[in-house]
């Protein structure tokens, strides 16, 4: 009779402990299992060069500069800050964009660092205003009267947008009333020029350095007339009708709600994020406007939203949905016939070709024009409930679903089980370019894997043996380094306590072959790969 364990699992609450596969465990802590052996997994360790920061609760590096260091960003007080590189490509001024922190921001990477750590040291309100009040036009006084205006006068009216130091261009305003205008060739009657007094800028935190005018003739398009200094109240348009420029591209380039949180990049240049019930869209290339026309609204409110490889995952309050489309401004919604609500935005994680959420039952797995409950056979709703949920932030790495609950940490694998891990966080952030997770646990800020080794513990199923068949005599522990704990329990009386110091055989203590029910447990500091017990040496190899 032997029992031999290798390629190791992790635990299936749900499963009744006699009933696990082979290779799972009752108990899977502080272990890596993705080799197949136990391996200890290492406690987070400090990430050097950081500025001390009191409660800090949102984490972000921008990739490049700094030696090759990056730049960290780091906001406390609880807010739930999302962040995200420009969508431009080779953008001068190395822009990032976060909600989170009060209304949307942005900023240069110059101002971001322009000052004492911790960053951001400065920001602007993400979006450019359109300007309060419509432009107030006049005729020059050297105007003549009605009947002397030449044929060729056309009735004009005008707007004007703001531009940012960023070259970005807000909405216009509301335009002028209407107004005659004519060309001053050499013919041509004396006064065919307009006078405009131009609005002011509205106040916050824009960088406006420019205020843009447009006209447009015979309730034609708006096209461009001039540019005049921000500061600057007023304009004399002179303008040639055959010099007028482009058209007015910014028609519908509002401003992003106050309200909106969750930014987050999508292919094709854009950005995604959402307020109460309403999915919004940017303009493609051009983050700061986020267009109402671009909007979705949902029967229930958006809890968070991912991008994975087959379009955007929006996790409600109530059942998941699926959005689609290459172009912000024709995104499909597909809503998904799972009532699954996600009861926690931060345990919504991309995983490549879905997207996994914390739901009331467990985890629910979004992709492909579908949704499943991931867990199902894996963990009760009861022994899912005792995680609290609710608290769940969580992370994808090493291919794993990491999630950091009220009392501790589990990491996921579909089809293998779990793991537990005695770590706690608080929030964390994935650095892709390092291929680190951040976490903040406390006031510090930790690297996952890069402390010292863990000590493991895993506990096989129990296997039911006839009694007086077990008479378990030797005993083997195959592992990288020594001592490793081994504890053998019969019929849930531990029979063996020892720290196993090499890889030969040993004998077992006897007077327990009428005992039914073995459990193998494990406790080391050092990857172990097989572990064997047999009723006689020829047994074991």
């Amino acid at each position: 009779m032997k029992i031999a364990l290798a390629g190791f699992r992790g635990e299936m609450p749900i499963v009744d402990e006699r009933l696990l596969p082979e290779q799972n465990a009752q108990v899977a802590r502080n272990v890596y299992l993705r080799r197949g052996t136990l391996k200890p997994e290492r406690a987070p360790g400090p990430i050097t060069g950081l500025p001390n920061v009191v409660a800090p609760s949102s984490l972000y590096r921008y990739p490049n500069g700094n030696n090759g260091a990056g730049f960290w960003m780091i906001w406390g007080n609880g807010k739930p800050v999302h962040a995200v590189k420009s969508p431009l490509a080779d953008d001068a001024w190395q822009r990032v964009y976060w909600t989170g922190d009060g209304t949307p921001k942005m900023g240069g990477i110059a101002e971001i660092t322009g000052g004492a750590q911790p960053f951001p040291a400065r920001s602007f309100r993400l979006g450019i205003p359109a300007p309060a009040a419509a432009p107030v036009v006049a005729a020059p006084t050297d105007r003549v009267s009605d009947d002397e205006q030449p044929l060729t006068a056309v009735q004009t009216s005008y707007v004007v947008t703001l531009i940012s130091r960023f070259g970005e261009e807000g909405p216009p305003s509301f335009a002028s009333t209407p107004i005659i205008r004519w060309d001053m060739v050499d013919d041509a009657p004396a006064g065919g020029s307009v006078n405009l007094s131009l609005p002011a800028i509205p106040s916050g935190a824009h960088d406006i350095i420019t205020k843009r005018i447009y006209r447009a003739e015979s309730s034609g398009v708006f096209q461009h007339v001039g540019d005049v200094p921000a500061a600057q109240g007023s304009f004399t348009d002179a303008v040639p009708s055959e010099n007028i420029g482009v058209s007015l591209p910014s028609l519908e380039w509002d401003m992003p709600d106050d309200r909106l949180v969750g930014l987050t990049a999508l292919p094709g240049g854009f950005l995604a994020g959402y307020f109460g019930n309403t999915l919004c869209f940017s303009e493609a290339f051009y983050p700061h406007a986020w267009p109402v026309a671009y909007q979705l609204a949902f029967s229930e409110d958006i809890v968070g939203v991912a991008a994975v490889a087959g379009g955007l995952v929006v996790a409600t309050n109530g059942r998941p949905h699926m959005i689609t489309g290459s172009s912000p401004a024709a995104m499909a919604d597909m809503h998904l016939d799972e009532d699954q609500p996600c009861v926690s935005g931060r345990s919504l994680v991309d995983m490549g070709e879905y997207a996994v959420y914390a739901s009331p039952n467990g985890l629910v797995a979004v992709g492909g024009g579908s949704a499943q409950l991931l867990t199902k056979t894996m963990i009760s709703k009861e022994q899912w409930k005792a995680l609290k949920p609710e608290t769940i932030h969580a992370y994808r790495h090493d291919g794993r679903y990491l999630a950091f609950y009220q009392s501790g940490c589990f990491a996921f694998t579909p089809g293998e089980g779990f793991e537990f891990f005695d770590v706690s966080a608080t929030a964390g952030w994935y650095d892709l370019d390092k291929d680190q997770l951040c976490l903040i646990q406390g006031n510090s800020i930790t690297a996952w894997g890069s402390g010292a080794a863990m000590t493991l513990r895993w506990r096989s199923k129990v296997h039911e043996i006839a009694p007086g068949s077990g008479g378990f005599s030797c005993a083997k522990v195959i592992a990288r380094q020594y001592p490793v704990t081994l504890r053998l329990i019969a019929d849930g009386v531990t029979m063996l306590e020892l720290p196993v110091a090499s890889r030969d055989l040993f004998r077992l203590p006897a007077g327990y072959a009428l005992c039914r029910d073995w459990e193998v447990e494990v406790v080391a500091a050092y990857e172990v790969q097989s572990v064997q017990i047999a009723s006689s040496p020829s047994e074991i190899v």
